[in-house]
C-alpha cells in the first residue's frame, strides 16, 4: 500500500507540472470532430514506450513505428448520451520489417449530418531516439438537403525518446488547408499538437498534450494511467476543450485482448459513455 501511494503521489505531482506547463487553467468550449470527447486519453499512448498501442496514431502518426505487433482497434462513444452524436473509429496497424502501415476510419453523426474520414499512414523508427510518420486522409461531410463534399489532406508527426522514460512529440494535421463543398468555400481546419509523456514505472504513466486547432482556443488534454496488475488498469484525466473530466477501467487478457469501459462528464451537457476494444496478434515485426 505504501508503494502504491508513493507512485500515485509522484505521478500526480508530475501531472500537475505538465498541466501547468501547457496552461491548463484556460478552459474553452470548442469541440472537435477529430478528438474523442468521452475518452480523449486514447491518443496519448503515443507518448509512452510501455503503454503504446494502435490508438496512439490519433495524436501522432509517428507512434505507428513503435508498434511491434500487428493490431486492430475499435472505438465508439455516444456523445452526451445522444444517438445523433455517435462517434466511431477503427484503427489497424500492420507491423512489417520496413516499418508499420496504418489504416484508419472515422465516422461521426447521423443520416442527416455526418463526417467521415479514411486514412492510410506509414511510420518507422530511426535509431533508438526518433520515430517519424505520415498519413494521407480523405475527409467527407454530408448534410441532408445540401449534398456532400470531400477533400484530401495529410498529416505528419515526429516522436523523440528523450530518456528511457520521457517522450515528446509534435504533429501537424492539414497544414495546407484543404477546401471542400459545392463551391470549395468550406475549409478543413489545421491542427497542431505537442505532447509529453512520462513512464513513471511499469505500472504508472502520465501524459499531456496541447492541441491548437485553427480558429479555436488551445485545448489541453492530460491523463494518468495506473496498472493495478497484469490484467486490470484505470485511467483518469481532463480535457479543457469540452470542459470535461473522464475516467476508464480496463482489462488486458494474455497481452492480446484489451477492453476499456469509459465515461466523461460535462457540467452542462452531461455524460458521454463509450467502449474501446483492441486485439494484438502474436507475431512481432519480422
Amino acid at each position: 500500500m505504501l508503494t502504491f501511494n508513493a507512485q500515485i503521489f509522484s505521478a500526480l505531482r508530475k501531472l500537475y507540472f505538465l498541466t501547468w506547463f501547457f496552461g491548463m487553467a484556460n478552459f474553452a468550449n470548442a469541440q472537435q470532430f477529430k478528438n474523442n470527447v468521452g475518452a480523449p486519453y486514447t491518443g496519448l499512448s503515443a507518448y509512452s514506450k510501455k503503454f503504446n498501442d494502435v490508438f496512439g496514431v490519433i495524436s501522432n502518426t509517428a507512434s505507428l513505428g513503435e508498434i511491434k505487433k500487428t493490431a486492430i482497434g475499435i472505438f465508439g462513444e455516444q456523445r452526451f448520451g445522444l444517438s445523433d452524436l455517435n462517434n466511431f473509429s477503427a484503427q489497424i496497424a500492420l507491423a512489417t520489417k520496413a516499418g508499420t502501415i496504418g489504416l484508419q476510419g472515422n465516422r461521426f453523426g447521423n443520416n442527416s449530418f455526418n463526417e467521415t474520414q479514411l486514412g492510410v499512414g506509414y511510420a518507422r523508427t530511426l535509431g533508438n531516439m526518433l520515430s517519424i510518420g505520415g498519413k494521407v486522409n480523405y475527409y467527407n461531410q454530408q448534410i441532408a438537403g445540401y449534398g456532400n463534399g470531400g477533400t484530401v489532406n495529410f498529416e505528419a508527426g515526429m516522436l523523440l525518446h528523450l530518456t528511457a522514460k520521457l517522450n515528446a512529440g509534435v504533429s501537424v494535421f492539414n497544414p495546407a488547408g484543404g477546401k471542400f463543398g459545392v463551391n470549395k468555400t468550406e475549409k478543413l481546419q489545421s491542427v497542431y499538437k505537442f505532447g509529453l509523456g512520462y513512464d513513471v514505472s511499469d505500472k504508472v504513466f502520465i501524459g499531456a498534450e496541447a492541441v491548437k486547432e485553427e480558429n479555436t482556443p488551445l485545448n489541453m488534454i492530460s491523463t494518468l494511467h495506473y496498472q493495478f496488475e497484469k490484467k486490470f488498469y484505470a485511467k483518469l484525466g481532463v480535457s479543457t476543450a469540452a470542459n470535461n473530466f473522464f475516467a476508464a477501467i480496463g482489462l488486458n487478457l494474455n497481452q492480446q485482448f484489451r477492453l476499456d469501459l469509459f465515461a466523461s462528464h460535462h457540467q452542462q451537457l452531461g455524460i458521454t459513455p463509450g467502449l474501446l476494444l483492441q486485439y494484438s496478434f502474436n507475431q512481432n515485426k519480422p
